[in-house]
């Protein structure tokens, strides 16, 4: 009993990778001059697979406002980090389609590389100049 609260105690209250990565969502939900400033953060369910941060968010000549985020995880992506399987913030669940997005080119997860990166190159075609 003693042994399970010691390391209770020592164990960090929020994975600090989900953390991490759910602090680099933040920045993608909002204007680019906007600063944020993380308020608080928390675990969030028995499995702690879920990171809650409490923040505000103020652009220049704006007032600052309350916002949070609750990132869900499931897992890892195919480079070890967490999965991010679901973004709740103020407004409701991050819309599908934008969520996807935010996977893929934001945070760069992807169940696969894309085949531009299998294949070593860019994915743009290449521009040729008249000579």
């Amino acid at each position: 009993m003693v042994a399970g609260t010691i390391l209770a105690a020592c164990t960090p209250a929020v994975a600090p990778d989900q953390l991490a990565l759910c602090r680099g969502v933040l920045p993608a939900l909002h204007d680019p001059l906007t600063a944020i400033r993380e308020t608080r953060h928390d675990p969030v369910g028995e499995d702690r697979r879920a990171v809650r941060i409490d923040y505000t968010a103020e652009r220049p000549g704006r007032t600052r406002t309350v916002h949070y985020a609750v990132c869900h995880f499931d897992g890892r992506d195919a480079r070890g980090r967490p999965e991010l399987a679901d973004l709740i913030t103020e407004r409701g669940p991050f819309p599908g389609v934008r969520f996807v997005i935010l996977k893929r080119w934001w945070l760069g997860q992807s169940p696969v590389p894309p085949r531009s990166e299998a294949r070593g190159h860019s994915g743009l075609a290449e521009a040729t100049r008249p000579g």
